[in-house]
């Protein structure tokens, strides 16, 4: 289990592109070229990988060496270095075969460790394990190879072109690898954290030509929950009225940042729905049909548009939905967060009277906490007689609209900001 584990993190995540290789005494005579590397993914899992073999169908990664500049450069070719202090281009065009059709390298070296920060395990990174590849190459007409995680498996020897493959030397921290191997088998994927490879290339000498550092984030967000409007419950929905028609949706959700979140709002009539999902999946406002409306960035809050959508219609009743996907080994995993509902308020003045305080003041029971905010407001509290919050805030003798508070909250959930002190005047 440990050197399969290893093995998926070598293939699934190493080497970052352009790192140059000299094998000779001139640099820059070979190189490595990143063709492709997906930093979409952010969850790894063993699903993908065949754990018999280590054979996986997901594209990771795509590389190239290229060896053209070394079979061409007189410094590195089949024959070596010139052996005289001075050789002309007799010396090099009298050779047999000439030297500007071979090349002389034998062997690379890519010397690695690999280490991890888990939250879940550790208070800082820990070395899981090092080692090294070699590089043999059998030809020395080949000016480029090819390889791709997709071509390599626990029984990888040969690469393209005839060039042999072999991981040497591997040192493993056993204790590190049997807690971080229990999460693997818990979770059947790789766990949230930060993992980084670190890499020295060397030449057959053992001379070192170059160093490369690849950082790889692993983090799978596992909440999404709805916090305004509405409720889940159907009985709530004349206890959610908002007064606008273009309301701001909020949603909590853990750390993503490679996540994209998209809406969905619908109307519920109950004659003709008997489940808040049958409404959702009903004909939407929001988009204009099927689907889910996509929103921008990676923000926890969105503005109903006011133009290219269905309305919001005074008197009805709404639900609502967020979806959010994101690409892992598997490919793209699809989640739902709950389902609220909240009404619009009516035109009937009978109905007034439903309406509750502004919704603002759930933002700021969000930015200042439950226990201050009940404190001041609730029925105990001070301020108990505040009904609605001002369109803007002053903020050091700024002005900013009201949204200010959603920034503010996003920005602590984020851990961008944290509230050391609230005073009220």
């Amino acid at each position: 289990m440990i050197t399969l584990f290893i093995y998926i993190l070598f293939t699934s995540l190493i080497i970052s592109g352009d790192a140059d290789l000299y094998p000779c005494e001139s640099p820059g005579l070979v190189s490595i070229t990143e063709n492709f590397f997906n930093d979409d993914i952010i969850g790894f899992y063993l699903s993908s990988i065949d754990l018999t073999s280590g054979d996986s169908s997901t594209l990771l990664f795509d590389y190239s060496i290229d060896l053209s500049n070394s079979i061409f450069n007189r410094e590195c070719n089949s024959f070596g270095p010139c052996p005289f202090d001075d050789c002309g281009d007799d010396y090099y065009n009298n050779l047999n075969p000439a030297p500007a059709t071979t090349h002389g390298i034998n062997i690379l070296y890519l010397n690695f460790d690999i280490s991890v920060y888990i939250p879940e395990l550790y208070d800082g990174p820990n070395e899981l394990a090092s080692g090294r590849v070699e590089f043999t190459f059998n030809s020395d007409t080949i000016q480029e190879i090819n390889f791709r995680n997709t071509d390599l498996n626990l029984d990888t020897q040969y690469l393209t072109g005839n060039t042999s493959f072999e991981l040497m030397d591997p040192n493993y921290n056993l204790t590190e690898l049997e807690e971080i191997a229990d999460l693997v088998l818990s979770q059947g994927r790789a766990p949230n954290g930060v993992y980084t490879f670190n890499f020295k290339l060397e030449s057959e000498n053992g001379t070192e030509h170059d160093s490369e550092t690849k950082t790889v984030e692993v983090f799978v967000p596992s909440f999404l929950d709805l916090i305004s409007p509405g409720s889940s419950e159907i009985a709530d929905s004349t206890s959610h009225v908002i007064m606008t028609s273009n309301p701001i949706f909020q949603w909590n959700s853990d750390y993503c940042n490679k996540c994209d979140f998209n809406i969905r709002v619908a109307e519920y009539r109950s004659n003709a729905h008997s489940s808040l999902q049958e409404a959702l999946d009903d004909y939407s406002i929001l988009p204009l049909g099927n689907g889910f409306y996509g929103i921008p960035g990676t923000i926890n809050s969105f503005q109903f548009p006011s133009s290219g959508v269905g309305e919001l219609s005074p008197g009805k009743i709404y639900v609502w939905q967020i979806m959010r996907s994101y690409v892992t080994s598997n490919g793209v995993n699809v989640e739902y967060s709950p389902i609220n509902m909240f009404k619009t308020q009516s035109t009937d003045i009978s109905e007034t009277s439903i309406v509750t305080p502004d919704i603002n003041f759930e933002n700021m029971k969000l930015l200042i906490g439950d226990d201050l905010y009940n404190s001041l407001f609730g029925a105990n509290g001070q301020y108990n007689d505040f009904k609605n919050v001002d369109q803007s805030v002053s903020v050091d003798g700024q002005t900013y609209s009201i949204n200010y508070l959603i920034d503010l909250i996003n920005k602590k959930n984020s851990g961008d900001i944290i509230i050391i002190q609230v005073d009220v005047e």
